[in-house]
């Protein structure tokens, strides 16, 4: 009996020595490919941090020269709805009192008056909602820039651990 159970331990020993030889092994292409995604995730992380610091000078002198592309779809809405209603009032200055054309122009003045209402609840709502609609393209740039570096960080993070 000693000498068979003698013979199954010296088969068990050799087959967990064999294994262990065997995963070692496997594991060096493993850990030189984890490694080679350490590499290029920590690449992308750079590249994304480029990025970002390239979108938010863009955004920074967007805003400061008062271009279109920092502001929101919502924003410009009320800013041509403030520009149309600039030039109701030019035009009722300009019409003869009583004349048809002055009771038009007051018309046209309420409707642009009650868009720009309008307008202005549309960007506040969407704003406190985070919605995109509340945001400039330039913002939107920065915005999927850092979701983007998250994204790495967190792909970083799980590399490093494997």
């Amino acid at each position: 009996m000693k000498s068979i159970f003698r013979a199954f331990a010296s088969a068990i020993a050799a087959a967990f020595a064999f294994a262990a030889v065997t995963a070692i092994a496997q594991s060096s292409p493993a850990v030189k490919e984890n490694a080679a995604q350490l590499k290029s995730d920590k690449a992308a992380l750079q590249r994304q941090l480029t990025r970002l610091e390239a979108d938010e000078a863009r955004l920074k002198a967007d805003t400061a020269s008062g271009r279109m592309s920092a502001e929101s779809k919502d924003a410009y809405d009320v800013y041509k709805s403030k520009e149309a209603i600039k030039g109701e009032k030019k035009d009722i200055a300009a019409d003869k009192e009583t004349s048809l054309q002055m009771q038009s122009d007051k018309a046209a003045l309420e409707r642009q008056i009650k868009r720009l209402e309008a307008a202005e609840a549309r960007l506040k709502a969407d704003t406190k909602e985070g919605k995109m609609a509340a945001e400039s393209k330039d913002a939107e740039r920065v915005y999927k820039d850092k979701q983007a570096i998250k994204g790495e960080k967190k792909d970083i993070a799980t590399d490093t651990k494997k």
